[in-house]
């Protein structure tokens, strides 16, 4: 509990923080700040306790400070933070990624999924010689030039400001639906000049608009014929749908596949894993006569982190902890579901194994119902909720009483 308001943490946000916050997704209105959190649960510095399906946006299946994963972490700083040298947790780590996702064949870290994904459309240019890369409308990537192009609602051509013209002219946006989906992937390919092909195998935003796993199929099978390189973005999916990733679950096999969240066990980490001809352009020559790729990051493969990830692949490896929390999303689904045909609000409710989407058909309704769900005490990220195994009963009942509040809330404030 702490002695300042809420007003005098805003005041000083704004002063020393841009924005106020350090996260668009973070950028509450009121702002939201977490003074601890454990299991299925997370206190305000206000004193409010919250039910917590944001948990670490995607990162923590697990759930916060579980035991395994502190225990990891605390034992390793004693031992040292920052070794500047390799160590053998990284082995440790990539061994274990290896060894649940197929298609990878060497790994790289990085200190985030945004990285990853940067660095695997590097690979992507230096093994095809090509400059542009495809991406599909909406999907999310992170926050770098290339993937932050997408179409404005005439279908054109959209970069963000701060993204020179010269960046975005080599980004091609591909719309997945339509009847003619396959057409318009074929096209953008065809003429050989694209390095990659990236996307969310979930569909945008972490399944929150699907995407049918027979695109996915076809994409690589136009990759193939085009010799552009599949990338598939499993920063959040990974290791949370599947140990082996979406990319198992629906029977595609990735050129190079972009980590993050799960695999870091709530620390910050991301990695880049493929096939060995290519990630092997990140290796130094020697004697260096050709120029590599040349990757750095002081905190990749972070002594801290690695220990959190193997401590949490661990854990994941066997899929009982997916299992448990796709059961609890289940549960939830259906939950959820119950609470909008009780209040007669129109809507949806879908899930991507242990992601459950909630969506209200009124726009108005549903821009005010995440701030109304945690006044009630529950947080969702916007309003998807990320379950763990650490949700139970008591969870759910709190959720569901939540929503029901929170629907008249917002359907009194019309």
């Amino acid at each position: 509990m702490t002695s300042q308001t809420d007003a005098d943490l805003s005041a000083r946000a704004a002063a020393v923080l841009a924005g106020g916050a350090t996260h668009v997704a973070r950028s509450y209105r009121p702002a939201l700040r977490v003074a601890r959190a454990q299991g299925a649960w997370k206190w305000l510095l206000d004193g409010r306790e919250l039910v917590d399906y944001t948990m670490g946006h995607g990162a923590l299946l697990l759930g916060h400070a579980h035991p395994a994963v502190v225990g990891a972490v605390r034992a390793q700083v004693e031992r040292g933070t920052h070794f500047g040298a390799g160590s053998e947790l990284e082995i440790d780590w990539a061994e274990r990624i290896a060894a649940m996702v197929a298609s990878v064949e060497r790994v790289r870290f990085t200190s985030s999924g945004t990285e990853a994904t940067m660095l695997a459309l590097r690979l992507a240019r230096a093994a095809s010689g090509r400059d542009r890369i495809a991406k599909l409308l909406d999907h999310f990537h992170g926050w770098h030039d290339a993937v932050t192009v997408d179409l404005d609602p005439e279908g054109r051509l959209f970069a963000p400001p701060g993204v020179p013209a010269a960046v975005a002219a080599l980004t091609r946006v591909v719309r997945p639906d339509g009847p003619d989906a396959a057409g318009a992937l074929a096209a953008t390919l065809d003429d050989r000049s694209v390095a990659a092909l990236i996307l969310e195998p979930s569909g945008a935003h972490y399944g929150r608009t699907p995407l049918d796993p027979a695109y996915v199929r076809m994409a690589r099978e136009v990759c193939d014929r085009t010799g552009t390189l599949l990338v598939l973005d499993e920063v959040v999916t990974g290791f949370r749908v599947h140990p082996g990733g979406l990319q198992e679950e629906i029977g595609v096999r990735p050129d190079l596949t972009a980590f993050g969240k799960v695999m870091a066990g709530g620390l910050p980490g991301g990695a880049v894993g493929g096939r060995a001809e290519v990630m092997e352009l990140l290796a130094v020559p020697d004697p260096p006569q050709v120029p590599s790729i040349a990757h750095s990051g002081t905190f990749n493969a972070n002594p801290l982190t690695a220990a959190a990830g193997i401590a949490t692949l661990d854990l994941c490896a066997d899929g009982s902890a997916q299992a448990a929390a796709s059961a609890y999303a289940t549960r939830l689904e259906q939950a959820l579901r119950a609470e909008l045909v009780a209040a007669g609000t129109p809507g949806r409710v879908w899930r991507l194994t242990s992601i459950v989407h909630l969506a209200l058909d009124d726009a108005g309704d549903q821009a005010g119902l995440g701030a109304a769900l945690r006044e009630q005490g529950v947080d969702m990220l916007r309003t998807s909720a990320f379950c763990s195994t650490v949700h139970g009963d008591a969870e759910l009942e709190l959720t569901s009483a939540a929503l029901r509040r929170a629907l008249s809330r917002v359907h009194a404030a019309h």
